[in-house]
């Protein structure tokens, strides 16, 4: 990790969205109980340090999965059991605001049929920061296709994509727990593909340095 002082350095929030707090689609039992808190944290502070350092500030994309199942909760036309919600809105914890740019997807991986890879060239990205849904789905696809194509504009020995252990998450698969699919996932991709950490080692290392 390097300061984001020195390293141009971007932010991927990967499909945050309402239709992950549906009650049963996904399952009743998901890993990193944390997740919500740290992508607050996360955010705030990276929006902290753009406010501070306006000549070298860190991009922030978001990615938002729009469905073409009509059954799913992600489909931008479907709305939350019982409530007026729809699912493909953010999430309140990674809610964007103006000037962050929002990448609309319809399969895993947040490379294919946008903009995205285009714009992490043309800022020049040479750090990435990842957090989001599903661990083992969008972000881990996402990720592989990210160090596979050498989208970051500086060479590392890690890829220079930092993933966030405790602000991604996942639900349970067959017979194996969240927990456990949560943690496979995550060591299929450290030290190949990324680099996993905590989100406060970030926060510390890379956004709140002097």
């Amino acid at each position: 990790m390097k300061p984001a002082t020195v390293t141009k350095t971007a932010l991927l929030l990967i499909d945050i969205q309402e239709a992950f707090r549906h009650p049963t689609f996904w399952g009743t039992s998901r890993s990193t109980p944390s997740f919500e808190s740290n992508v607050a944290k996360l955010l705030q502070a990276v929006r902290k340090y753009n406010a501070a350092h306006q000549q070298q500030p860190i991009a922030i994309f978001h990615v938002h999965h729009h469905s073409e199942g009509l059954s799913s909760p992600l489909n931008p036309l479907n709305q939350l059991p019982g409530t007026s919600i729809y699912g493909a809105s953010p999430q309140s914890c990674a809610m964007p605001v103006e000037g962050e740019p929002v990448i609309t997807k319809h399969v895993n991986s947040a490379l294919i049929g946008t903009g995205l890879e285009a714009q992490l060239r043309s800022f020049g990205a040479q750090q990435l920061i990842v957090s989001g849904l599903t661990t083992d789905h969008c972000v881990s696809t996402t990720v592989r296709m990210m160090a596979n194509l050498k989208i970051l504009a500086e060479p590392h020995d890690d890829n220079g994509i930092i993933l966030l252990r405790d602000a991604t998450a996942t639900w349970a698969r067959g017979e194996f727990d969240p927990e456990t699919v949560h943690a496979v996932s995550l060591a299929s991709l450290n030290e190949e593909f990324a680099s996993v950490y905590e989100t406060s080692d970030v926060i510390k290392a890379v956004i709140e340095t002097l």
